[in-house]
C-alpha cells in the first residue's frame, strides 16, 4: 500500500474546504509571501490530521498499534513544516494581518479539543472545522495589502457555506444510516438547525449590508450555499444520491469563489 495514501485525510468534502478559501483569497488579493506560508501551514496542519486521529486512538487500537510508528513520523514531518511556515508568515504579517489570525485560530482549538475528546464527527467538531478552513482565509488575504473589510467579503460566505452545508450533509447522513427512532429525532434537530441558520444568516447578512458594514457582494456570495443548503435540509436526497450531492456541493463552492471573485 502506497504509505502517503495512508495518511491522506479520508474526509473528501474536507480537501474542497481548505482549497476553495485560500484559492479565493489569491484570486481577490493576489499572491504575497506571507500568504503563500500561511497556506503551506495549514495544508501541513490538513495531513497532519489523519496521524494525529491514529496517534488519539480515533481510528481504533489496532490502527494505532499498527501504524503508530509511522503515524508518528508524519506527524512530526507535518508539524515541522507546519510551524516553521506558520511562524515565518507571521512575522512577514503586519499588525491587522496578525490579528486576523484569531479568525481561524479560535474555531481550530475546538476542533482539536473535540479530536481529543473523541468528537471530531460531531455536529460541532465539523462545524468547527468549517469555521476554521474558512477563517484561513482572511489572514491569507491581508498580506497582499486587502482590507479586513475584504478579507471578511472572503471569508464570510465560504464559512456560511460550508457551516450550513455542512449540518445539511449530517441531515442526509442521518437518515441513510438510520433505522431507530434515534437517528430520526436527530435528523429532524439538525434540519431544523440547518434551516434557523439559513434563514437567520440571510436575515443578518441582509441587515448588516443595509447598514452599510459590509458590502452587498457578501449576500450574493453567500446566497447559493444558504438556498442550497436549505433545500438539501428540507428535501434530503436519496442514498442513491449522495455522490451526486458532494458534485453539487463542489459546483456550489466553485459558484462562491467566481462571485467572491468578481464582487469583491
Amino acid at each position: 500500500m502506497n504509505e502517503a495514501h495512508v495518511w491522506l485525510p479520508k474526509e473528501h468534502g474536507a480537501y474542497g474546504q481548505v482549497a476553495f478559501p485560500l484559492l479565493t483569497a489569491f484570486g481577490v488579493a493576489g499572491v504575497s509571501t506571507g500568504g503563500l506560508l500561511l497556506s503551506v501551514a495549514v495544508i501541513a496542519a490538513f495531513l497532519a490530521h489523519e496521524p494525529a486521529a491514529i496517534m488519539l486512538g480515533l481510528r481504533g487500537a489496532g490502527a494505532r498499534r499498527e501504524l503508530g510508528a509511522s503515524a508518528i513520523q508524519w506527524l512530526s514531518g507535518c508539524l515541522v513544516i507546519g510551524i516553521a511556515a506558520g511562524v515565518a508568515g507571521i512575522v512577514d504579517l503586519d499588525p491587522a494581518a496578525r490579528r486576523a489570525l484569531a479568525i481561524p485560530a479560535i474555531p481550530a482549538v475546538l476542533l482539536i479539543l473535540a479530536m481529543i475528546r473523541g468528537r471530531e464527527k460531531s455536529w460541532y467538531g465539523e462545524t468547527a472545522a468549517a469555521l476554521a478552513f474558512a477563517g484561513v482565509s482572511a489572514p491569507v488575504t491581508m498580506p497582499a495589502g486587502a482590507s479586513i473589510t475584504v478579507a471578511l467579503a472572503v471569508a464570510i460566505p465560504f464559512a456560511l457555506l460550508f457551516t450550513a452545508t455542512t449540518l445539511a450533509v449530517r441531515v442526509v447522513i442521518l437518515r441513510v444510516r438510520g433505522g431507530g427512532d434515534a437517528r430520526a429525532t436527530a435528523a429532524t434537530k439538525i434540519r431544523r438547525a440547518t434551516l434557523v441558520v439559513s434563514a437567520v444568516a440571510t436575515v443578518v447578512i441582509g441587515a448588516v449590508t443595509v447598514a452599510g458594514w459590509l458590502a452587498a457582494s457578501v449576500l450574493m456570495a453567500s446566497a447559493p450555499g444558504l438556498v442550497t443548503a436549505a433545500i438539501v435540509a428540507a428535501r434530503p436526497p436519496a442514498p442513491a444520491r449522495l455522490r451526486s450531492l458532494g458534485w453539487t456541493l463542489v459546483a456550489i463552492s466553485t459558484l462562491t469563489a467566481m462571485i467572491v471573485v468578481a464582487t469583491v
